[in-house]
This record gives C-alpha cells, sequence and structure tokens, in this order.
C-alpha cells in the first residue's frame, strides 16, 4: 500500500512536471508571437518589406525596379504614380503648403506629375491615405534622350547632362504638413529618397529651392552668403534663365558672417547644406508661388552616406 501511495506520488509529480513543461513552453511561444507581432526590422533598409503587393492602394504602374513600400513605426515611405488614387491626397497637400493663403481651391497639378514618380509619407495612425510628405522626383537614366526637367523653365541646367555615363535625378515640390514640421518627416522623405537612389543608381541629385518671398530683396545677404560659400565647381555651374533673374547685389564675403547666415537659411536649404550639397549661381523670381528660387545640386553619395542606415529610434 505504502508502496502504491508512492508510485501514485511519483505519477503525480511526473504529470506536474509535464504540465509545467507545456505552460512554459505555450507562454514562451506566445511571447515569441507577440515578439514576432510587434517587431519592426529596419537595421538594413534595403531588405524592409514591400507591402504594394497586398495594399489596397497597389501601384503596378510603377516599375518594380522604383516601386518600394518602406514601413517604419506607423509611417509608411512609399513610391507612387500619377494615376495612383493617393494622388489627390498629394496635390491638396501641395495646394495648402505652396498657396495657403490663395482662395482657390483646385490642387497643385502641372504637366511633369504624369512623367514623375511621387514619393510620399502616410500617418497611419490617422488613416492610411493620410498624406503628411511629398517629394517629386523625375529620373534620367545615363541612355536617356530629350528628358525635359522643371528646373530648367528656371535654370540653365546643361552642365548637369554632360557627363553621360552619369545617371540625374531631379527631386522638387517637397512639402510636408504643417503640423508635422519636427524633423521626423524630412527624415522619412529622406529615407525613401535614398531607397530610390539606390535602386535607380542615380549618380546626382538637383531642383529648386525657395526662400518664402519674391521679393528677393529680403534675401540678400543670404543669397551672397550661398554664392560665396556653397557653389559648386565648375564643371556643374548653373545659371538662371535670364527673363526671371533676381538682380541681387552680391555683398562682399568679408561682410558676411557665416555662421549667422547659414541659420537664417529656409529650413530645407539648410538641410541640403548640412548634407554637403551646393547651390548654383544666382535666383530667379517665382511670382506664381512668391518665391525666391535657387537651384540645389547634391552628389547623391552625400546623401547615402546618411539616410541610409536612418534608424526607427533616431526618429522617435
Amino acid at each position: 500500500m505504502l508502496f502504491q501511495l508512492k508510485e501514485n506520488h511519483l505519477k503525480n509529480k511526473s504529470n506536474q512536471q509535464n504540465k509545467s513543461k507545456v505552460q512554459r513552453f505555450k507562454a514562451i511561444l506566445s511571447k515569441v508571437k507577440y515578439v514576432a507581432k510587434n517587431m519592426v526590422y529596419v537595421k538594413n533598409w534595403s531588405k524592409n518589406r514591400d507591402d504594394t503587393s497586398n495594399n489596397k492602394y497597389s501601384n503596378s504602374l510603377v516599375p518594380k525596379s522604383r516601386s518600394f513600400n518602406i514601413l517604419m513605426g506607423s509611417f509608411s515611405i512609399k513610391i507612387i504614380n500619377d494615376s495612383h488614387p493617393l494622388m489627390l491626397k498629394v496635390k491638396e497637400l501641395r495646394q495648402k503648403i505652396f498657396f495657403k493663403n490663395s482662395q482657390d481651391n483646385t490642387s497643385d497639378s502641372d504637366e511633369f506629375d504624369k512623367y514623375c514618380d511621387h514619393l510620399v509619407v502616410i500617418d497611419n495612425s490617422v488613416s492610411d491615405d493620410f498624406v503628411v510628405g511629398t517629394y517629386r522626383l523625375l529620373f534620367k537614366q545615363n541612355n536617356a534622350f530629350n528628358q525635359k526637367f522643371y528646373s530648367q523653365s528656371e535654370f540653365e541646367i546643361s552642365s548637369l547632362f554632360e557627363n553621360k555615363r552619369k545617371s540625374i535625378l531631379e527631386a522638387g515640390r517637397s512639402c510636408v504638413h504643417e503640423e508635422y514640421r519636427d524633423g521626423r518627416i524630412i527624415k522619412l522623405l529622406w529615407r525613401g529618397l535614398a531607397t530610390y537612389i539606390v535602386n535607380n543608381k542615380a549618380d546626382l541629385i538637383f531642383g529648386c529651392a525657395s526662400f518664402p518671398s519674391s521679393n528677393y530683396l529680403l534675401f540678400n545677404k543670404s543669397l551672397s552668403y550661398l554664392h560665396h560659400f556653397h557653389s559648386p565647381p565648375k564643371h556643374l555651374r548653373t545659371y538662371p534663365v535670364k527673363k526671371m533673374e533676381a538682380n541681387f547685389r552680391k555683398i562682399d564675403k568679408k561682410l558676411l558672417n557665416a555662421a549667422d547666415e547659414f541659420r537664417k537659411l529656409p529650413p530645407l536649404i539648410k538641410a541640403y547644406i548640412r548634407v554637403g550639397a551646393w547651390v548654383g549661381s544666382g535666383a530667379i523670381i517665382d511670382k506664381k508661388f512668391n518665391t525666391t528660387d535657387v537651384l540645389i545640386i547634391l552628389e547623391s553619395k552625400k546623401i547615402l552616406t546618411k539616410y541610409s542606415q536612418l534608424s526607427f529610434k533616431k526618429l522617435h
């Protein structure tokens, strides 16, 4: 009888141990599932998940090499084209930012949109079509001919095409939602830009950037500073189209405080300069947008050095 009790005790103990092991295994499995479900892997951006095939806004008309959808927390960074449903939101955002004092309820659009890829950032925590940032990208491969760019309406840029072996990318129409201007979205846009550059092997990036008034005399010191401190090398020199040129008086370099003038620059121009961009000669008056524009020129390797390894932690 004593032996039977002992045997029963051992069986019960063994059953309890087995149950305990099963419970521990289930607990571990549950944790693994939770971690897998909630993980955002961003260490190597070139291996980021591409959800375009499952997205309700799938963008089949964008060539596969140029299309991507990077998930970073509550934000999506993706490439769309002009026929995509999200373009209505993109053009509405551009209208609000570029013409915020206008009574015109139309959306910002022009003839270049249909030839471009459009880089967008979406805040999925609001909705899956809430666009908070955008860039318009027009890519010219090294073997492409007769490609026209928006910047050519403002600047003489033939020097950028002289090296036939280089592929170039125009990045323009950049804007960020007014409630998201804390640096996060421009970093995400540039993260997407870096991805696009690598996918397409773009060598040189250029595009117009603006001062917030067509009265260029307000920016005389800033324009002089850019001329003296951030001009491109001779083989990349560009010039304003004469009929739009802002004929500002260049202030002597010795009379400028470089640190002070840099601080006064518009945020986007400052951001470009921080990654090593040059600014072409002169400026133009854009009365339509009520801006004074300069041309930014940037070697792609400079933006890749900083933004290709941008991690999620740095954004929060």
